[in-house]
């Protein structure tokens, strides 16, 4: 066999980095285990190495099992990423987030105060999204019933998304935005916040805003608006037990990146065409802020083969 029909285990590092747009110096794992995971000998037939490629791809996407929780007959919960969907669509979000699961991510805690949403109290009840039409039609309500069959349920407070001092990442590229007009400088801020630091929840919903806006005219970039929502959503839910039944409320700020990120996920599932996903996560929505800020009540019935939805609030 000639070299010119052979790949090396340098080589095939090489077509992995280019074709994944991640650092070549990370893959060197991936790549050495080859011989052991294919069953194969260095060098590679040129056919081999294509299979060993998409194998190799294919594995970079695939999203973290979901955490280990029992089931509680009766009981909705929140369902996490990796039960609505087999793969990320970026090839570095798994690997961002065994980087964060690694170093150990900061959990959930009582919200300020240490309150119960009671959907029956004048708080919960009271506090019940309008029922009223808007231009994107009637809202939806068997999410309601859920909510309220439920009962009492504990509120809870994602973690400060925010380290260090000085105005948050997203506030200094929305600022430089606004300054300048310069989108396409707003974005490789927000992509170097995220680099710095991929915790950064509201940074990767920005992106992924900037992204689906692009969408109307391009359907690539609908492709990158998902990739940058799901990891947004993958690093939030990383913060949240295995079997979480509580409440997000939109009054505790740290929440919002969170519930942010979920619209943008669910708006964007829809507008490709994925409607069970796009319902999934915008149930996701409502059953950890039943106060429902965003609109998602006009969404979830929305997320049809029917109209496009429109984008994200807040």
């Amino acid at each position: 066999m000639t070299a010119a029909a052979s790949v090396s285990e340098d080589e095939l590092r090489t077509m992995l980095a280019e074709r994944s747009g991640l650092d070549r110096d990370a893959l060197w794992g991936a790549v050495y285990f080859v011989p052991r995971t294919f069953g194969l000998a260095w060098p590679l037939p040129r056919d081999k190495a294509e299979e060993v490629l998409a194998g190799l791809l294919d594995n970079l996407r695939h999203v973290l099992p979901p955490p280990r929780h029992e089931e509680q007959d009766g009981h909705q919960r929140y369902v996490f990423l990796s039960e609505i969907t087999e793969h990320y669509e970026r090839y570095d979000t798994r690997r961002l987030l065994e980087r964060i699961r690694h170093a150990g991510a900061t959990p959930t805690g009582p919200s300020f105060g240490a309150d119960t949403y009671d959907p029956r109290s004048e708080q919960g009840w009271g506090a019940r999204p309008s029922a009223a039409a808007d231009h994107s039609g009637k809202p939806s309500w068997g999410w309601w019933r859920a909510v309220r069959e439920a009962g009492p349920r504990p509120l809870y407070r994602m973690p400060n998304p925010y380290v260090g001092e000085g105005p948050p990442p997203v506030d200094r590229c929305l600022a430089l935005r606004d300054r300048t007009g310069d989108t396409t400088a707003y974005r490789e801020a927000l992509l170097a916040a995220v680099r710095e630091d991929p915790r950064q929840i509201d940074c990767w919903a920005h992106l992924g805003s900037n992204a689906l806006a692009r969408g109307e005219a391009e359907m690539s970039a609908l492709r990158e608006a998902l990739g940058f929502y799901q990891t947004a959503v993958a690093v939030a839910e990383l913060s949240l037990p295995p079997h979480f039944t509580g409440v997000l409320a939109w009054s505790e700020m740290d929440n919002r990146p969170m519930h942010r990120a979920l619209q943008g996920l669910g708006l964007t599932w829809s507008q490709l065409g994925e409607q069970t996903k796009a319902r999934a996560v915008f149930r996701n929505g409502l059953w950890t802020n039943p106060a429902d800020q965003l609109g998602l009540r006009y969404l979830i019935g929305q997320a049809t083969a029917g109209p496009r939805p429109r984008k994200p609030k807040g």
